[in-house]
């Protein structure tokens, strides 16, 4: 079930225009920065997009602007960890091609980690793309996850199993729950 559904959402994704995703992003990122979850978060673990993903450089770059510590995914035998990014300049391309920092410094319990995914629903369960990174970051690390997505890839209900961690907050263009 899982595997159909992750199927849909990456083709519902991949046929959405780069204008609407920039929109969602926009909106997203407008809806963030007037969140007491980012006021109060100094240090943020955050995934850097790509492949239409919600883009998160803007989220990135104002954060640091904003004098907040930016870690990005490194991933490292099989497990993710957050290091550090000094400045957007600075990302490398790391484990499957995805943007990462070659910075040495780590943190356990970021403030606050943003979360991509393909499809959520109310109980705030998501679907990410099956490596289960995510899940197991948020499994031993105390921190506020908040998920970021456009408002058409919610789903109704989402399977889960023991292995899945629900998000602690949703952030559509439409709003945070």
């Amino acid at each position: 079930m899982k595997n159909e559904m992750r199927r849909f959402f990456l083709n519902l994704r991949r046929e959405m225009g780069k204008e609407r995703i920039e929109e969602y992003s926009d909106k997203i990122y407008e809806n963030l920065i007037k969140t007491d979850l980012y006021e109060n978060a100094s240090t943020i673990f955050v995934y850097v997009s790509m492949d239409k993903e919600i883009n998160t450089e803007r989220i990135i770059r104002k954060a640091q602007e904003d004098g907040k510590e930016i870690y990005v995914p490194f991933i490292e035998e099989k497990e993710m960890k957050a290091k550090k990014l000094e400045k957007y300049e600075d990302l490398v391309e790391g484990e499957f091609k995805i943007k990462t920092t070659s910075s040495d410094i780590s943190i356990e319990n970021p403030d606050l980690t943003l979360v991509p995914g393909l499809t959520f629903d109310k109980n705030k369960n998501r679907i990410g793309y099956g490596g289960g990174y995510y899940d197991k970051f948020l499994a031993k690390t105390e921190t506020t996850s908040l998920g970021l997505f456009a408002s058409p890839f919610e789903s109704i209900e989402i399977p889960t199993d023991e292995n899945d961690v629900a998000l602690d907050y949703i952030l559509t263009e439409e709003g945070l729950f």
